[in-house]
């Protein structure tokens, strides 16, 4: 059997957590952001996209890299 809670952006996870495991007949706690949509400032600021900009950064220094002819970039990004 599961039960969902839904929580506030800035609950106290750690805490929750800890209360939730001291009741009789809890067997796991888990916290999942199955639906989250994540703001343009969030990831840029995450350690994911920090990790992917380095190693383009890295590619393009190295000339690992492909150019594309402005008609293939516009009929791509629907530019007329």
């Amino acid at each position: 059997m599961e039960l969902t809670i839904q929580l506030e952006e800035n609950a106290d996870l750690a805490f929750i957590k800890k209360l939730l495991t001291q009741i009789k007949g809890i067997k796991s706690v888990e916290f999942s952001e199955k639906d989250k949509t994540y703001s343009w400032e969030e990831l840029e600021n995450s350690e994911s996209f920090s990790k992917v900009m380095e190693q383009s950064r890295k590619q393009i220094k190295n000339g690992e890299y492909i150019e594309h002819s402005k008609e293939l970039m516009d009929s791509v990004f629907g530019k007329k």
